[in-house]
């Protein structure tokens, strides 16, 4: 799968070393976005002990305790590392902008955006609301909180 993904790209980039840089990129920012999740679970007082990663994603197996905000809080970190990651990307690549590097430096310049538009495509990608995603897993999330919050009859 990635030697596919990186022969099919070969042509953005002078050398197939920039290519298998945007790859690692791709699953750094999947792992990062995992443990996200891992760590906020264990920071609520869950159990994260597994993460996978796939050709395709990544999933952390966590098990959050049975409050509503943990639950959430547990779901939402993932894409909340996507966002800070996003953030650090747009600056980064302005920064680069701005010093001139879209001529002197072309290939890392295309890698930063790149970068960038990984994390703003998993975002977008993992808050639609379809469940297994964060987004669908957020609103059930929500919307057992809202439920069990609401006052006995």
């Amino acid at each position: 799968m990635g030697a596919l993904e990186i022969s099919v790209r070969r042509s953005r980039y002078s050398s197939i070393a920039w290519n298998v840089a945007e790859y690692v990129a791709l699953f750094s920012v999947v792992t990062l976005h995992e443990f996200g999740h891992a760590l906020a679970c264990r920071q609520v007082g869950g159990t994260a002990n597994r993460i996978v990663l796939w050709p395709l994603g990544g999933v952390a197996y966590i098990d959050p305790p049975a409050r509503p905000a943990a639950t959430l809080w547990s779901i939402a970190a993932g894409p909340l590392v996507n966002v800070i990651l996003a953030g650090v990307s747009y600056e980064l690549t302005m920064w680069a902008w701005d010093s001139g590097w879209k001529l002197t430096a072309p290939n890392a310049y295309r890698l930063l955006w790149s970068v960038l538009a990984i994390n703003l495509g998993l975002l977008v990608f993992n808050l639609l609301p379809i469940y297994p995603l964060d987004g669908g897993q957020i609103l059930r999330a929500a919307c057992n909180g809202s439920l069990s919050a609401a006052p006995a009859a």
